[in-house]
């Protein structure tokens, strides 16, 4: 099998709509949030446009199989350090394992260098696999930032 990690482009919507549905439907917020297909439309083709967002397409043998996205932006605090975080990713359950999610950790990587990011900042979400993630970020050299919590307001 042929491993191919690239760029998404607005070509790509239709392989990547059933993979966002998948991962929201995999994370605590997808018990709060349906998912909007027309609204991700909407999403991705701004997306593709916007320089401080990237978007990773995982293909074997060109059928997706996994996506991932990033967004660049100045820190709050001090403006003149760009940081990079991990904002989605997902791989299909039969691709996981058999390097694609690594692949895309280097895309990412490589994007934030030509960013000029001072730092990467990755997720891992409350899903039963974050001890798994915490082990593998601390191996790449990454040390816990924070935990984010969430609730229904409305």
């Amino acid at each position: 099998m042929s491993l191919v990690v690239r760029r998404a482009t607005i070509e790509d919507l239709a392989a990547y709509t059933p993979m966002a549905r998948n991962f929201l439907a995999s994370t605590p917020m997808g018990e709060l949030i349906p998912f909007d297909e027309e609204a991700f439309k909407v999403f991705f083709t701004n997306a593709m446009n916007n320089p401080d967002l990237g978007a990773w397409i995982a293909e074997y043998d060109k059928k997706a199989i996994g996506g991932a996205g990033a967004l660049a932006f100045p820190m709050y605090f001090n403006p003149a350090y760009v940081s990079v975080q991990e904002i989605w990713w997902w791989l299909e359950p039969e691709a996981r394992g058999k390097g694609a999610g690594k692949a895309m950790y280097r895309e990412i990587e490589q994007w934030a260098e030509s960013k000029g990011a001072k730092a990467l900042i990755m997720v891992a979400l409350e899903n039963g696999k974050t001890h798994k993630f915490e082990h593998l970020y601390a191996r790449q050299g990454f040390k816990p930032m924070e935990r984010t919590f969430f609730r229904e307001v409305a």
